[in-house]
């Protein structure tokens, strides 16, 4: 029986698939809808209709399939899914594109069970791969994902993908080949350099600028030998000066910068710059990069084909997070990441896979131009009277929302003052025979929370703040105090720099006569188990809280 429904038509399954076939600039909206009524199709006819997509040979249609699948499956679809596997009249490319959905409902034909049902499993793997280069020569996203797949390969069967790589005679191979030369386990490097050297002269002008990118930053010296005699030998069987030429068009700019934004800092000395580049079609390819800096970069990833209204929704989104940020020159956005980058080579931590895959985007620059410099951190106020009173207000700093998030660091070493502060919620008693008995008992009751919490600030002031902390605040008040001048207000930053010069050992104010610090400390034990809370929340673990904070001492 037909269903009845208010409002336009809807659209038929029919013309849904055919439009997922067909368009690849379906926008998020109209995207929703469509998978809103395909799921209410779903078990009369739509899923149906979703998997006869795959019996076809329309590798647009595979995709729209894949995607339909991915989004609106469940368990209970999985015996369908399987017994389409085991059909014989199936294409081995169609039931290789349901391994991954098989492996997400746990299926026993995941991975290398489809293997056992395809008709020719030499040619259907092979054509897989050819596709996967397809994908890596069509946008940097394709790359990411491919990268993270591979990642968590077993060791030889990323050994023989890295082989084949090599083989291939394809200079879109790189693409996937370098990135992998920087963030990968020794043994993988080796068969890297030697996939690369197997390319040859099809991806020279990738792979010797990659090569001595990563002579000049291993400090394995059994790598870096065999990855100099590689290098030789593709120089020498090259043309001359290709060396030079190769390195040149590494640095050409590709595409015209957008728009470069950079956040503020928040409390853990977290960071994010937003890069954006223009396409000749009119939209936009772009990477973020977060990092912290205490370590470098943590995350990176891209955005490709964005319309500029999207771009724009999306700061607004970052900004709702916590990450608010404010238009830079391209070349100090640029220049930042440089620099947090050389925090990672220097601290020796691995940079994240997606950025060998942004890097020439990233690290591109004119020829000749001389390296951009990042936001300097504002100098030191002369510590004179004027300095000293306005520090006198650096409490007023937690009223910017910039500073909401700024907690003492390491948290850990506030555990014990956190227990004993919240160890006393709730033992005052407020049951009584009357109103007039309950309001007293409350106001004694938060008398003395505020009587224990200023003492307990005064401990943990004598206790955590040494002279190694206040120097990286000090620098980092600094910093921020730059990015609050750059974003032109200039009042806030002036107020940042007096509570900077007053942080830094040199002035001898002590801690307990700093506001600012009294107020992070106060703030910091008093939040003490949400921090808790929501870090359990982040990690995605239910584990008991670390510290039993209602424990008496």
């Amino acid at each position: 029986m037909p269903r009845g429904h208010k409002g336009p038509p809807q659209d038929s399954i029919d013309s849904i698939l055919l439009a997922m076939s067909r368009r690849p600039d379906i926008d998020a909206e109209t995207m929703s809808r469509y998978f809103e009524r395909l799921n209410a199709e779903w078990t009369e006819g739509g899923r149906e209709k979703v998997i006869h997509l795959l019996r076809g040979n329309d590798p647009q249609a595979h995709a729209a399939a894949v995607l339909i699948l991915s989004e609106l499956v469940t368990d209970s679809d999985l015996e369908e899914l399987e017994d389409f596997v085991t059909d014989p009249t199936v294409s081995d490319m169609a039931k290789l594109a349901l391994a991954p959905i098989l492996s997400e409902l746990d299926s026993e034909m995941a991975d290398d069970g489809v293997l056992e049902y395809l008709n020719d499993p030499v040619a259907a793997i092979q054509q897989m791969q050819s596709r996967l280069l397809e994908l890596v020569g069509q946008s940097e996203i394709g790359a990411e994902s491919i990268l993270e797949d591979v990642a968590a390969m077993p060791f030889e069967r990323r050994l023989a993908f890295i082989s084949w790589l090599g083989g291939s005679n394809d200079p879109r191979a790189a693409n996937l080949l370098i990135p992998l030369l920087e963030n990968t386990a020794s043994k993988d490097v080796l068969a890297v350099i030697e996939a690369l050297e197997e390319l040859g002269p099809v991806a020279v002008q990738q792979t010797i600028p990659a090569l001595h990118r990563f002579i000049a930053s291993s400090s394995n010296r059994e790598i870096k030998q065999h990855a100099r005699a590689a290098l030789g030998r593709l120089t020498m069987q090259s043309m001359l000066g290709v060396e030079d030429v190769a390195t040149a068009d590494a640095l050409l700019p590709r595409l015209p910068e957008y728009e470069a934004r950079c956040s503020f800092i928040d409390g853990a000395g977290s960071q994010l710059v937003m890069l954006s580049w223009l396409r000749a079609d009119g939209s936009l390819k772009g990477v973020n990069v977060l990092f912290q800096d205490q370590w470098g970069i943590k995350e990176c990833y891209g955005i490709d084909e964005m319309e500029k209204g999207h771009w724009k929704k999306l700061v607004h989104e970052l900004g709702e997070q916590g990450f608010g940020s404010f238009q830079i020159p391209f070349e100090h956005g640029r220049a930042l990441v440089l620099e947090v980058r050389a925090l990672n080579k220097r601290l020796r931590h691995k940079l994240p896979i997606a950025y060998a895959v942004w890097r020439p985007f990233i690290e591109q620059g004119e020829l000749g131009k001389k390296a951009p410099r990042a936001l300097e951190p504002t100098a030191p106020l002369p510590l004179d009277e004027q300095t000293r009173n306005l520090a006198r207000q650096g409490d007023a700093l937690y009223q910017l929302p910039e500073f909401a998030s700024w907690l003492y660091e390491p948290a850990d070493a506030l555990e014990p003052y956190i227990s004993r502060y919240w160890s006393m919620y709730g033992l005052f008693d407020t049951r009584g025979a009357g109103k007039s008995a309950g309001k007293h008992r409350s106001k004694a009751r938060n008398k003395n929370q505020e009587l224990l919490l200023n003492q307990l600030v005064d401990e943990a002031l004598a206790s955590v703040i040494d002279d190694t902390w206040r120097m990286h605040y000090e620098l980092r008040l600094r910093r921020q105090a730059a990015l609050l001048l750059a974003s032109d207000r200039a009042q806030d930053a002036a107020l940042a720099r007096a509570v900077a010069t007053m942080l830094h050992v040199d002035s001898h104010v002590a801690a307990s006569d700093q506001p600012f610090l009294r107020t992070m400390l106060k703030l910091s034990i008093e939040q003490g188990p949400l921090r808790m809370v929501m870090d359990a929340l982040s990690k995605g673990s239910l584990d008991p809280l670390p510290t039993n904070i209602f424990e008496k001492r």
